[in-house]
């Protein structure tokens, strides 16, 4: 098979044949799927042809770029009654892996390399050198590497417009003024002097009335403009250096040999 294999291993054999008619019932053509102990669906000729080529069975179901290693893990667990099903992938993108791992992934298949270690189950493992697996591992070759990521905080200051308020109150106050103005004022005043005509009637009681004029402040209040107040905005920029603390992820690696 050529393309990019994934692999699936399940406790039962019953779950990898629900597995393996689920990836052929999604459109995956049969010769790119593959089951372990597979009596039937082409395999029987997949087998003897394999056994003329002188492949191995591990070479027939995952591919000739298994590790060693990788093999007897896949024996010995399917020797306990487990069951493998390999689905070659041709050009295969990240929809398509994706696709075909959800359907696998819906049979509860089981992680061997952490089943020995804490007996957990997990997603499928990948073989063909090129098969994808999960848990960090890039690949399922003789050198696996695991991709730990360092978060680090960056620091960004923006802004926003704040208000100050501002308020401007007109009162009324009452200042003392003065001023001046000229009056006029009338005084009566009277002088005696010998007659110079003759008299005429007979000496008698009377009484004259005399009026005197005079003239008084008059205080009228008018409203003239006097001053305006102008109220208006400036706007100017400034720099603020804005100081906080970030968090960084740092490594410290444990050289002890053990």
């Amino acid at each position: 098979m050529q393309g990019r294999c994934v692999v699936a291993v399940y406790n039962s054999r019953n779950d990898a044949e629900q597995a393996y008619r689920a990836v052929v019932g999604s459109g995956v053509p049969a010769d790119h799927v593959r089951l372990s102990n597979q009596p039937s669906q082409a395999s029987s000729s997949e087998r003897l042809s394999a056994s003329s080529e002188g492949e191995s069975f591990w070479d027939w179901l995952f591919g000739s770029d298994v590790p060693e290693d990788e093999r007897r893990l896949y024996e010995t667990h399917m020797e306990r009654g487990g069951a493998a099903l390999s689905v070659l992938v041709d050009a295969p993108t990240m929809a398509d892996l994706d696709r075909i791992e959800g359907v696998l992934q819906e049979y509860n298949p089981v992680e061997i390399h952490e089943e020995n270690r804490d007996g957990s189950t997990a997603a499928e493992s990948g073989a063909f050198g090129s098969a994808g697996s999960q848990g960090g591992y890039a690949s399922q070759g003789t050198e696996r590497e695991k991709v730990i990521p360092l978060p680090e905080e960056e620091l960004k200051v923006g802004k926003r417009a704040t208000e100050t308020v501002k308020h401007v109150r007109t009162y009324v106050v009452e200042e003392p003024v003065q001023k001046d103005v000229r009056l006029r004022d009338e005084r009566t005043v009277i002088e005696r002097r010998p007659a110079t005509g003759t008299a005429t009637g007979q000496p008698m009681e009377r009484e004259y009335e005399v009026r005197e004029l005079h003239e008084e402040p008059v205080v009228q209040k008018d409203v003239r403009a006097g001053e305006e107040l102008v109220v208006r905005k400036e706007a100017t920029e400034r720099t603020e250096r804005v100081a906080d603390t970030v968090k960084k992820t740092r490594v410290d690696i444990d050289k002890t040999e053990r």
